[in-house]
């Protein structure tokens, strides 16, 4: 598959041919997303010994000192509070109908919450996205607006671009101010997450993928609402979809795009 090379005025330079080795899977694409977002999800849980760090042990012998015998007391762990001689005053404890108690049923730290993902199925699952991105029909069909002209890919003297505003202009001269619009537009969540930070939506656009981190373009697209950059040895299979199905619109750089070939191949 070949794909034009644009340069900073939005001209094609050349061309660069791509090998798409695997066809598109939704199945296992969507596996590896599962699996790699449980890697982020925090275990939760409480100390296994909450509830039970009072000492419980009250005879229920007949000849024994400070005995429940003969009390009427239900047969719920007790702990002593105080004594006076053969006198003393108990309340329960440990169990879960007790007050400071146990919980019935916690949530479990130890709880296995990480799904495993075989090395050949996961690097099968990333060249399916990487097919999917490179379809122009399966990106329109996941809502992002791109031009008839994509898939493309951008010239290395891209990367040296560090202003937002420069990076905005290239994107209009490539067609891409559609879907510039449609990132723009926020929508305000209902519930508490007003209040923790996380009070807006914000949409999800392409993805740039650079050769270096060092590279200026990294400020320049950072700061363009919806839009993420990455370098081609941290990409996951989740940066080529749009939640969890494939076809998300990347734009490789020339020297990225060949990193990428060389591991991925």
């Amino acid at each position: 598959m070949k794909v034009a090379v644009i340069d900073k005025t939005g001209k094609k330079v050349s061309d660069f041919e791509i090998k798409l080795s695997e066809a598109v899977r939704d199945d296992i694409f969507k596996k590896a997303v599962i699996s790699e977002s449980s890697m982020f999800k925090q275990r939760t849980g409480s100390d296994p010994q909450a509830g039970k760090k009072q000492t419980i042990h009250v005879s229920k012998r007949r000849r024994k000192l400070r005995s429940t015998y003969g009390r009427g007391g239900s047969r719920t762990p007790k702990k002593v509070m105080w004594g006076r001689g053969s006198q003393f005053r108990f309340v329960g404890a440990w169990a879960a109908n007790t007050v400071g108690g146990r919980r019935a049923h916690p949530p479990r730290a130890e709880k296995i919450i990480f799904k495993d993902m075989n090395n050949k199925e996961w690097t099968k699952a990333l060249r399916s996205g990487f097919a999917a991105s490179m379809s122009n029909e399966l990106v329109l069909a996941n809502g992002q607006e791109v031009p008839k002209t994509y898939p493309m890919i951008l010239d290395d003297s891209l990367e040296k671009i560090a202003k937002t505003s420069e990076f905005v202009e290239f994107l209009d001269k490539i067609g891409f101010s559609d879907e510039v619009k449609r990132i723009s537009l926020r929508k305000l969540k209902a519930g508490r997450g007003t209040m923790r930070n996380r009070a807006y939506k914000v949409k999800r656009g392409p993805l740039v993928v650079v050769s270096s981190l060092e590279a200026p373009l990294l400020k320049a697209v950072r700061n363009v609402r919806g839009f993420d950059i990455i370098t081609p040895d941290l990409i996951m299979v989740s940066d080529f979809g749009m939640s969890e199905k494939p076809g998300r619109a990347v734009l490789f750089t020339k020297a990225a795009m060949t990193e990428f070939n060389e591991v991925f191949e």
